[in-house]
């Protein structure tokens, strides 16, 4: 499509507006047509209303408000209020926020489905590209403000992440003068430092910011597989004691500047860098299943990755006379890479045999995304918002793979090893939405996206192999009723269309021989899964508390399943495929309620839920033929905090996630709790915290099941989850009240579909 083509496509949907909807603002005051940058306005006056205390002139600026608020099409959790977190990292905080569930490894998901797109401040990062729970880990929760959880987003937002989207919105400096925090936390299984300075010159402002992570995590655990070749059962036992850490510094330099009282442009920029360090040593013993096992050998690793990220943005948004009418033009370049080194030695039976091997693979991720957003109030209670966006994504996996001959005293190449797989992806995107106000109690929102992807690839080993997928086109509609109950409730219908487009990490062919008991490969011919998601929500939160009830059901087609299988050479092989059709329906609640106990203040928060999975194979595969997976699956996470004087606060919070589930098996359910004990300095510029984790429970055993056609199998890991830390905060600097700035249009990717996607709650 040439340039003159897509101009025509581009203010031909311009002129579409056959689709209604609208929206409520909140459930305090009247409602009104508005553009976003005014609705964040209201949103400031509403939590005015509802008694949050500001003091402007000063150095600091105190707000204290409710710990979770329902908008219009998403739940917010004001982390800035929550003390256990002080220390911890973004993985430790997000475990806390309603309809979001964390595991053992940090990997992230909502009601069970990890297929979902995780923004900082809007945008993608680079921090992310690569592994997400890396990246959570090592970003420390004393930076953020909020957490915003969209089960399912508005055309304006990407069609990708089935599950919906996590949005990290940080703490940000938006008054006058210069200002400046800093923090940092020591604890025995992580340590965090970070800080920031903040200029107003003028119509300018600077920023700077400068933060690290580390982390670590040891334990111990166990794998029995048993398996059946023509007729005789073999057995697998593997035992292996295992010690992680990682993290790494971080930098963010940006500049905002408004042109004038309607136009303003930010451009950012933020390099970080991220280190991930595992030791781990198995001991592997084999044979038939009903004799005693014979020692095969022990294999000792290390795997070391070494990557960073740089992200580029660029953001300019005008208002026009008209109020409402709204111009945003974003541009945004995001890149990352990633060095794996992976060595073993292998020992076996009496020293008799040794390997050592190496291999060494590189990842890159660039990607360049351009964004224009045009939003026209047509009526006093109606809004029309239109937009087009283009993506242009390249991913680079390199794998080379050494063995070391002892008799030359060197490492030699196994070419029948090595691996370059290159894949690119480019996504075209239009969506328009109207939002009409029928009544200051009632409001639709309404709006459809297309979105078309192409891709393909090249496999450059064992032979030079180009591919190119058929291109598909994905037509997303989405509508949002709402109506306001009484002063602050709500009843709310939504229903979506989503895709999940395949990751890397599923997508690269190589086959991994670390392990030749074990292999993984990927299928680079993966194609985008597809969800219906339909969600009923009612809730009413006031000044003291409230409370908010969820409905939901949510089919994926076309979902991308882990295969599993084991040959008749007796290893156990894994790939991926779209096979899957997944159904998911439950609820899910959240109640947040504030008093006064013996003249202090308390606030108790909880967040559940229970639902029922069934994943069954769609297609034909042979071994898998006719496989189906269903369970029950539930959470709930619990917090009190009580502020026992004016300086001295305590809190307690714990969460127990029940089973999560795949096509051939399912992970057991976990519980994780904290303490935190916050002292503030009577200036009330810093503090000063303690913070104990898992201190009832301090190892806990995670275990992973999988059955199949012949084969059964249990892994074990029973890791320390016990901790102290001590963490320590200031803040410094001179603000005065500032004149509202232009809302800046942020790009949102994170589409790809993550490592271990499951579904269940």
């Amino acid at each position: 499509m040439n340039l003159r083509s897509l101009g025509l496509v581009f203010f031909l949907f311009l002129g579409c507006g056959q689709f209604l909807g609208a929206q409520v603002l909140d459930s305090v005051g009247s409602v009104d047509v508005v553009s976003d940058s005014l609705m964040k306005a209201l949103d400031v006056a509403k939590d005015s209303v509802l008694g949050k205390s500001e003091k402007m002139m000063g150095v600091d600026i105190k707000v204290s408000g409710p710990l979770i608020e329902n908008k219009v099409d998403r739940l917010v959790y004001n982390a800035a209020q929550d003390i256990t977190s002080k220390g911890g990292s973004a993985a430790d905080l997000l475990s806390k926020v309603p309809m979001v569930e964390v595991d053992m490894d940090g990997n992230v998901s909502i009601r069970g489905s990890r297929n979902l797109k995780v923004l900082i401040n809007g945008r993608p990062s680079g921090m992310m590209a690569g592994n997400v729970a890396d990246a959570l880990r090592s970003f420390p929760a004393d930076g953020i403000d909020k957490v915003e959880v969209i089960t399912n987003p508005s055309s304006k937002y990407d069609a990708e992440g089935t599950a919906g989207i996590i949005n990290i919105i940080l703490k940000q400096v938006r008054l006058k003068g210069k200002t400046g925090a800093m923090n940092m936390g020591l604890g025995t299984r992580s340590a965090n430092f970070g800080g920031d300075v903040s200029i107003q010159n003028g119509a300018t402002n600077f920023s700077i910011k400068l933060g690290g992570h580390f982390w670590r995590s040891w334990g111990s655990g166990w794998t029995n597989r048993t398996n059946t070749v023509n007729g005789i059962g073999y057995g697998l036992k593997q035992n292996n004691d295992v010690v992680n850490w990682g993290g790494g510094p971080r930098l963010t330099l940006s500049m905002d500047h408004q042109f004038n009282k309607k136009s303003g442009l930010s451009v950012s920029a933020t390099t970080s860098t991220r280190m991930r360090n595992s030791d781990n040593d198995v001991v592997t013993y084999s044979g038939i299943s009903s004799l005693p096992l014979n020692y095969l050998w022990e294999q000792v690793t290390n795997n070391f990755t070494y990557g960073y990220g740089l992200d580029v943005n660029l953001d300019y948004r005008k208002n026009f006379d008209k109020v409402g009418r709204e111009l945003g033009i974003s541009a945004q370049y995001s890149g990352s890479q990633d060095n794996t080194d992976y060595h073993f030695t292998r020992l076996t039976e009496a020293d008799l045999e040794t390997r050592k091997e190496q291999s060494l693979n590189i990842g890159k991720n660039n990607e360049i995304s351009m964004q224009i957003d045009y939003t026209e109030p047509l009526h006093a209670k109606l809004l029309w918002e239109t937009g087009l966006k283009t993506t242009l994504r390249s991913v680079i996996s390199n794998y080379s793979y050494d063995s070391f001959n002892f008799q030359r005293n060197n490492y030699e190449s196994i070419t029948a090893r090595n691996n370059q797989f290159d894949y690119y992806q480019n996504i075209l995107a239009l969506y328009s939405q109207l939002t009409w106000i029928a009544s200051s109690k009632f409001s639709i929102k309404s709006g459809i996206r297309h979105e078309s992807t192409q891709f393909g690839g090249v496999i450059y080993l064992p032979a030079k192999e180009s591919y190119v997928g058929r291109p598909y086109q994905n037509f997303i509609p989405y509508i949002n009723l709402n109506r306001v109950i009484g002063k602050a409730g709500f009843l709310r219908f939504t229903y979506t269309k989503r895709i999940q487009r395949p990751s890397l990490f599923y997508l690269n062919p190589y086959t991994n021989f670390i392990d030749p008991l074990n292999i993984t490969s990927g299928n680079p011919r993966l194609n985008a899964e597809v969800s219906n998601n339909f969600e009923i929500s009612t809730g009413n939160y006031g000044q003291i508390g409230g409370w908010g009830l969820n409905l939901y059901h949510r089919r994926i087609g076309n979902a991308i399943e882990t295969m599993r299988y084991v040959g008749e050479d007796k290893v156990y092989r894994t790939t991926y495929g779209n096979i899957g059709l997944n159904y998911t329906s439950g609820f899910d609640v959240n109640m947040n309620y504030k008093g006064k106990w013996r003249g202090n203040d308390w606030t108790l928060t909880f967040n559940g839920g229970l639902g029922w999975v069934d994943i069954r194979s769609g297609i034909d595969t042979g071994y898998l033929k006719g496989a189906r997976n269903k369970g029950l699956t539930y959470n709930a996470g619990t917090k009190l905090s009580v502020k026992i004087t004016k300086e001295w606060q305590v809190e307690l919070w714990g969460r127990f996630n029940a089973p999560t589930y795949t096509l051939q098996g399912f992970t057991t359910n976990w519980f994780f709790h904290m303490l935190g004990v916050k002292r503030r300095f009577k200036n009330d510029k810093g503090g000063l915290g303690f913070g104990l984790d898992n201190p009832f429970i301090p190892k806990m055993d995670f275990i992973t099941r999988a059955s199949g056609q012949d084969f059964d199998y249990k892994n074990v890991q029973r890791l320390n989850m016990w901790g102290v830390r001590v963490n320590f905060d200031y803040k410094f600097g001179s603000l005065t009240i500032e004149k509202p700035k232009p809302v800046n249009r942020k790009l949102q990717n994170d589409d790809l579909k993550p490592p271990g996607g499951q579904e269940g709650m």
